[in-house]
């Protein structure tokens, strides 16, 4: 028998993650296109998006067919979409503001597939941000974490500016995560 389950955020009791994340109310709707390896990954952060924001749809990629990913849903029309294509504009520029913000969640491998597999996702006008400060997804690996973030940092630091307020607590939500995370894998590995 696996171990209980929170309802809410979908991590084991033992690691929910509840507690931690505060209700935001943001005006920029968010679209997330999950690719459907992270749909159930025990560390991804969209759960924390949709805990914690108020404005967020998740459509979750699947196999359209050999090795080609769709996406459901329909197209966005008055969107960007965050992601660091050579000709991605920062997201500071913009003028005025998306109305929606499309956000990839997926590996940077998969992330790139499911751009490259979505025409209306590939159409869209990419933005990309300059991050404050490294990313702290320290669970899982980043080649270049001064450059990669985790999707719930990404999302955080494109509202900051697209809002101009701060979205500081949702990162405090997951860097308190994070910490809570390796401290149950020491406590783990030491008994």
């Amino acid at each position: 028998m696996g171990r209980p389950t929170c309802w809410h955020c979908q991590r084991p009791v033992v690691g929910c993650i509840c507690d931690l994340v505060p209700r935001i109310v943001q005006r920029t709707r968010l679209v997330i296109i999950q690719h459907p390896r992270e749909r159930k990954h025990p560390f991804g952060t969209v759960r924390l998006a949709r805990l914690g924001l108020d404005n967020v749809e998740v459509r979750v990629a699947d196999h359209a067919g050999h090795r080609r990913l769709s996406c459901p849903g329909a197209p966005i029309e008055d969107g960007a979409l965050l992601y660091p294509t050579p000709e991605a504009v920062d997201i500071a520029a913009l003028t005025p503001a998306p109305r929606t913000l499309v956000v990839v969640d997926g590996t940077w491998s998969t992330a790139h597939k499911l751009v490259r597999d979505t025409p209306w996702i590939a159409a869209l006008p990419a933005v990309s941000i300059a991050p404050p400060r490294p990313g702290n997804y320290r669970i899982r690996r980043a080649r270049d974490p001064s450059r990669q973030l985790s999707t719930i940092e990404a999302i955080a630091y494109a509202l900051q500016t697209l809002e101009g307020r701060s979205f500081a607590p949702l990162l405090e939500a997951f860097d308190a995560m994070v910490d809570r995370q390796l401290a149950l894998q020491d406590h783990c590995s030491a008994t």
